[in-house]
């Protein structure tokens, strides 16, 4: 066994139009290298978890949460910061609106709002009110409150300036040498340059840890224990795990493609429209943009927003390794709390989803809040059979159910089938009565258990009520 040596690496980066070369260890925060190393203090620290938004910039237009992304992954890319607004010294349009309009007190928050901002302006997509709520639902902020923010952007939006943010105007600058410094536990990142050389790595050296988009991994560090400063292996630079299409009779989506991107994706819209209901569930827009679907299956949780659709659509995982490929049924891969069977050495490379003409796929997620919460119970059922009808101000599907997946998450050590459940439905029309006798089994068949997020009986009674829900929607 060989291990990786904790050595820095050399990136080349822009920030706001200069470049940058840095030797730094590859795990090491990008907010750490913005404040602390190239004095770009606009960019604050709040949560450290990703969840507050005070730490967003723009890496390569994208708006990301700094604080979750290791400064390895931005080599030869662009960050934009808040001092990037700035034109020639003088406050850009969002910042001068932010002022004049009252949408910023402490500035704390408001820096990661006006990038936010800026994401959204210079995207060209609509800036509507219900846009820019989106655009910054990411964003806490608990001084000036939000009425203000949106007054403001919305003015800048109504003069069509999208406050382009300043470059060089010569486009020729000395790049700034930095010798970027480390902190006790910072990990060191492994770049591959294709999919074989990652897999050759991984049997190389069992202690590298894969990384996608780090909402996950990254919130180790700032949890303090277990987070064991192994070395990490970039997997954001595979280019041939990113993509989404319907091949022969599968819907095929690689496992480093972004909720962002499954979110906004004509195929999935055409295809399985529930999978971009799902990637609209999770997070903000700047999580969306890092977290990836493979990310979301090997991380395991019992809470993953996708796992329950996968296993109602009786969805395959293909996994890599340095001996071949091999495929695994949904039903077989999460095999306990935060556990897979993927092989050591082995990656997701995608996620095979059957499209089943006349499929029905209904998804529901219950949280502390109506979005951006960790579920408390999700829940997945998919059907074939009945005819749609539509009437009486909305539709309804008549005929007996067939081919029932009820598939459930957060009420177990890892996400599951009911098929007791399964069986109530099967070969019977949605209505009334059957509602009333799957939501009875439902709630006896799981054994969801007390933690800090949630009561057994509250799962328990929501997971039966949420399924009455969309069995009675059904039926019109």
């Amino acid at each position: 066994m060989t291990t990786t040596l904790r050595a820095p690496i050399t990136i080349h980066f822009a920030v706001n139009g200069r470049e940058i070369q840095a030797a730094v260890e590859g795990g090491r925060r990008l907010l750490d290298v913005l404040r602390l190393d190239l004095g770009l203090t606009g960019t604050k620290e709040g949560c450290g978890e990703g969840e507050c938004g005070a730490c967003a910039v723009l890496l390569d237009g994208e708006l990301v949460n700094s604080c979750l992304v290791p400064v390895g992954q931005v080599d030869g890319r662009s960050v934009l910061t808040v001092e990037g607004l700035a034109v020639d010294g003088r406050l850009g349009p969002l910042q001068r609106a932010f002022l004049e309009l009252g949408g910023t007190q402490c500035g704390m928050c408001a820096p990661g709002m006006l990038l936010a901002a800026h994401a959204l302006l210079a995207s060209g997509r609509p800036a509507g009110v219900a846009d820019i709520r989106e655009a910054i639902a990411g964003n806490l902020c608990r001084c000036t409150g939000y009425t203000k923010v949106i007054e403001a952007i919305e003015a800048v939006a109504d003069d069509g300036d999208t406050g382009a943010a300043h470059v060089p105007a010569d486009g020729v600058v000395e790049p700034l040498l930095v010798a970027v410094g480390q902190s006790d536990g910072e990990a060191s990142l492994a770049r591959p340059t294709s999919l074989p050389d990652a897999l050759a790595r991984l049997a190389a050296d069992p202690l590298l840890r894969p990384i996608a988009g780090g909402t996950d991994l990254m919130v180790e560090p700032a949890a303090g224990p277990g987070h064991p400063g192994r070395p990490l292996l970039d997997l954001g630079v595979l280019d041939e795990l990113r993509g989404i299409e319907v091949a022969h009779t599968e819907l095929v989506i690689g496992a480093m493609t972004s909720w962002e991107e499954v979110r906004r994706s004509s195929i999935v819209h055409g295809a399985l429209p529930v999978l971009a209901e799902v990637a609209a569930s999770v997070g903000a827009v700047a999580i969306r943009n890092r977290g990836s679907l493979g990310g979301n299956c090997v991380t395991a949780s019992p809470a993953g927003d996708l796992l329950p659709v996968l296993l109602a659509t009786d969805a395959v995982l293909e996994v890599a390794g340095t001996q071949g490929t091999r495929l695994i049924p949904a039903d077989a891969f999460w095999t306990g709390y935060r556990q897979t069977a993927l092989a050591a050495g082995e990656l997701l490379v995608a996620i095979r989803i059957p499209l089943v003409p006349g499929r029905r796929v209904r998804f529901r997620k219950v949280g502390t809040r109506r979005a951006l919460a960790i579920a408390k119970v999700s829940l997945a059922v998919a059907w074939q059979g009945g005819t749609a009808a539509t009437g009486g101000g909305g539709s309804a599907v008549h005929g007996a159910w067939h081919d029932v997946r009820v598939a459930l998450g957060s009420v177990a050590e890892r996400p599951i089938r009911a098929t007791r459940t399964e069986a109530v439905l099967e070969g019977r029309p949605a209505g009334p009565t059957v509602a009333a006798e799957a939501q009875a089994t439902v709630e006896d068949e799981i054994s969801p258990i007390d933690d800090v997020r949630s009561t057994a009986a509250y799962r328990r009674a929501v997971t039966g009520r949420i399924l009455r829900r969309i069995i009675i929607d059904a039926a019109g």
